[in-house]
Parts: structure tokens; sequence; C-alpha cells
């Protein structure tokens, strides 16, 4: 496990984090939070699992406390971008490439490729596995 300069857990009594895996610079991590194997972790990623109570309209949200916990879970051999952003209830499947800058606030299937703010499937490791070994037509 590598664990670079700067980097924040919380309390960290409910992170965990998978043999071989890199947390970068400046990282914060808040919250239940489960990391698996061979995570690849940039600078300045954030994970947080919890949010504030904004339903009420005549009470300042300042007032109205935060939401319960949602965990987050990350599967192995994820590549986690620079400055991306995890919100908490968001499960990641192994595999996946999430591109820096990115805001995941949906599930990530396995073998996904996702970017952007919300962050969408732009495409699938898999797939782009097949077009490698798949001789370009003539």
């Amino acid at each position: 496990m590598n664990i670079e300069r700067k980097a924040r857990f919380g309390s960290g009594r409910r992170i965990t984090i998978g043999d071989n895996s890199g947390i970068g610079v400046n990282v914060l991590l808040n919250g239940t939070i489960a990391i698996g194997k061979n995570v690849m972790m940039g600078p300045d990623v954030i994970i947080i699992t919890q949010n504030h109570n904004f339903y009420q309209t005549d009470i300042p949200m300042i007032e109205q406390g935060e939401q319960d916990e949602e965990p987050v879970w990350i599967g192995d051999d994820v590549w986690i971008g620079a400055r991306a952003i995890i919100l908490g209830g968001v499960s990641i499947g192994s595999g996946v490439i999430i591109g820096a800058g990115s805001v995941v606030t949906k599930n990530v299937p396995d073998w996904a490729i996702v970017a952007g703010n919300p962050a969408r499937i732009i495409k699938f490791r898999r797939s782009l596995q097949l077009e490698k070994s798949t001789p370009a037509s003539k």
C-alpha cells in the first residue's frame, strides 16, 4: 500500500484499503469506505459518504443536520483520476477507470470507463480489448 503526503482519512476507523492500492497526494476519504486491491487513486480525489439534509424549505439547510451515511465500495483494479469526486452510496465495480475531474453519483459496473459531471459510461474496457485483438478491415 502507498499513501502519499497530505492524504486525509477523517477518523479512519471505517476505511479499509486492499493490498497494493495507492492513495494520491491530498486525497480526502471520509466515512465508511471499502477500497479493493490494486486501486490507483490520483491526487485530490474526494470520497464522502454523508450529505446535508435540505428537504425543508422553511428551515435553513445549515440547521437541518446530516443525512444518514451511505457507504462507498470500490472493487479491485480501479483507476481513479485526479480530482474525481465519489459521493455516498456508490459502488464501483472491478476494472473501472474514472476520468479526472469526474463526479460519480451512481453505481459503475465492472470494466466501465466513466467521465464527466455527472459521470457517464463512455466505453467498456472489455470492448477495447476486443478492438485491439480484431484485425483491421481493409
